[in-house]
C-alpha cells in the first residue's frame, strides 16, 4: 500500500543508519498435468527471489540462522505404517498458502521490487523500481520455512499436539491418537 522508489528507500536507510534487505518478487505460471490435456490447469504464484537479496550497500544480504525440519521419507513411512494399523485411517493433505499464513519476523526489514506486470496503472508514470515492505513469509525468502514452522508449531501446541523429536515435522495428539 505504500510503495517507495528503491533509490529513495536505500538513501533513507543509509542516512538513518538502518539496515534493510532489498529483493525482488517473481511471477511464475505453469500448467499442472501438462502431459494429460483433459486434466490441465493453469497455476500462478508469486515468489520472493531469495537468490538476489542485497543490503542497503548492495552487498549480499545476511539472514538469521533459521532452519526448518521438513518431513523425511522415514517420517512419512512411519505415518503410513501408523495409518495402516487396524482401526486407524490415513489421509494426505497440504496446507493451502502455507507460508503466507505466517509473518516474516526477520531482524532486518525486507523490501521487494514488484514485477512490472503487477503494477497498477498509475505506478507507470510515478516509479522506475517501486519497493514494497514484505510482511509475510513468502515462498523463496531464505527465512520463510523457519518462520512457517514456528507458526505451525504454535498452533499445534494450542491444540494439545506434541512434537515427536525423532520424527521431524510430526506431531501426536494423545486425546484423539491423531498423528500429524
Amino acid at each position: 500500500s505504500n510503495p517507495i522508489e528503491k533509490e529513495k528507500l536505500v538513501s533513507d536507510a543509509i542516512a538513518q543508519g538502518r539496515s534493510i534487505h532489498c529483493g525482488e518478487l517473481m511471477s511464475i505460471c505453469s500448467i499442472k498435468h501438462y502431459e494429460t490435456p483433459h486434466l490441465q490447469e493453469y497455476k500462478g504464484r508469486i515468489v520472493f527471489r531469495g537468490d538476489c537479496v542485497k543490503d542497503e550497500f548492495n552487498a549480499a544480504a545476511v539472514f538469521q540462522e533459521l532452519s526448518a525440519s521438513p518431513t523425511t521419507i522415514h517420517t512419512a513411512n512411519s505415518a503410513i505404517a501408523y495409518g495402516c494399523i487396524p482401526g486407524h485411517d490415513i489421509t494426505q493433505a497440504d496446507a493451502v498458502r502455507a507460508y503466507v499464513q505466517s509473518k516474516l519476523k526477520s531482524k532486518v526489514e525486507t523490501w521487494a521490487a514488484i514485477p512490472k506486470e503487477l503494477w497498477p496503472d498509475h505506478w507507470h508514470s510515478q516509479y522506475t523500481k517501486p519497493m514494497c515492505r514484505l510482511y509475510k513469509a513468502l515462498y523463496g525468502h531464505p527465512e520463510s520455512g523457519g518462520h512457517w514452522e514456528k507458526h505451525l508449531e504454535k498452533i499445534i501446541s494450542t491444540m494439545e499436539g506434541e512434537s515427536i523429536p525423532e520424527f521431524p515435522s510430526s506431531y501426536f495428539f494423545p486425546k484423539t491418537k491423531l498423528l500429524l
